[in-house]
């Protein structure tokens, strides 16, 4: 069975596949376009609650664990729950902006937890530019001789960068500098608001040329299958009766237990201080509503001629700016815009 065809019947028959956990909020970096709402409102979950967790996803048979933040690193549990998911045979990911990851800490990443790829965050290819995002001087060259480090120890790594009104210039410098280092590269074009509703982190999209200049980088590097230049295209199986696997195969956990259909879409399906996760993934209303949309918004884009069908179309982060989860929001057809595709006036 060809992967795509399995990931459809994965979402089809709502089989819970990845989870991201989030940790906790508190990071060492204090990034401008950042979309955590800090406050952590409720009650964090503990020690034997995250156990508890990664036992009730075993037992789900998930496949996948993400571990992020903030900075996951921060999170006084992080090396227990990172060894329990290995234990447990989850294939761990782990999200970070990598200035911890450096020295004994590589090494001990690689015997403790030994995940299957660890994300880092590159905002520029210069310091000015970098350091200028995450707000904290010499961030750039932490990161870097973090990655050297984290190389010599055998760690598989990936750069995720969101492409800003800063950064634009760059982006050419930053896909060469990935390539020079080894390591791929993923250019997300669309920047979100906050958790909590704050639009700041718009202020800094990226121009309609920025934009098509990463994705002539983006056809270029798949021209000339560069690893190390390459876009995570997103996994739209044209067989599933889905939009995407929000609610049918993933799951997001926030610091405080309240559990989510993915990590965009903060449409609470319950709290794990009061219910399981496998209660709360075969018996939620709320969740059998979210699958219920991503079938209303496959139908609906199904129906659009091919030319006009919105790339990379988020049903929570459209519900987010618009109210709805069918609703094309600007950020949407910003992108159109710059791929030559308009959609139907709103």
């Amino acid at each position: 069975m060809a992967f795509r065809d399995h990931v459809a019947r994965t979402w089809d028959r709502a089989i819970l596949s990845s989870v991201l956990l989030e940790l906790g909020y508190r990071c060492n970096l204090d990034c401008v376009i950042c979309y955590n709402d800090r406050a952590e409102p409720g009650v964090p979950l503990r020690r034997d609650q995250y156990l508890r967790l990664l036992e009730d996803l075993a037992a789900l048979q998930v496949l996948t664990l993400t571990l992020s933040g903030g900075e996951p690193l921060l999170h006084p549990d992080f090396w227990a729950i990172g060894r329990r998911a290995r234990e447990l045979g989850f294939v761990v990911r782990i999200k970070s902006n990598g200035l911890a990851l450096g020295g004994t800490v590589a090494r001990r990443l690689r015997d403790e937890i030994d995940p299957f790829i660890i994300e880092l965050s590159l905002h520029g290819a210069t310091p000015a530019t970098h350091d200028r995002q995450t707000q904290v001087p010499g961030s750039l060259v932490r990161l870097l001789d973090n990655v050297a480090i984290l190389q010599a120890s055998g760690q598989r790594l990936k750069f995720n960068s969101p492409l800003t009104a800063w950064n634009e210039g760059e982006m050419p410098a930053m896909f060469a500098l990935a390539a020079s280092l080894g390591v791929p590269l993923s250019v997300d074009t669309r920047l979100t608001p906050r958790d909590d509703g704050d639009l700041s982190p718009l202020d800094l999209t990226a121009s309609l040329a920025g934009m098509r200049r990463v994705m002539d980088l983006q056809r270029a590097a798949a021209a000339s299958q560069n690893p190390a230049a390459t876009r995570e295209e997103a996994i739209t199986p044209g067989e599933s009766c889905h939009h995407c696997g929000a609610g049918a195969a993933t799951l997001a956990v926030d610091p405080c237990g309240q559990v989510y259909p993915c990590v965009q879409w903060r449409r609470s399906i319950g709290s794990l201080h009061e219910h399981s996760v496998a209660e709360l993934w075969h018996g939620s209303r709320e969740l059998a509503g979210v699958r219920a949309v991503t079938q209303a918004v496959k139908q609906q884009f199904a129906a659009w001629p091919a030319e006009e069908r919105p790339a990379g179309f988020c049903p929570a982060l459209a519900e987010q700016r618009t109210g709805s989860p069918m609703t094309l929001d600007p950020e949407v057809r910003r992108r159109m815009e710059a791929m030559g595709r308009v959609g139907p006036t709103p």
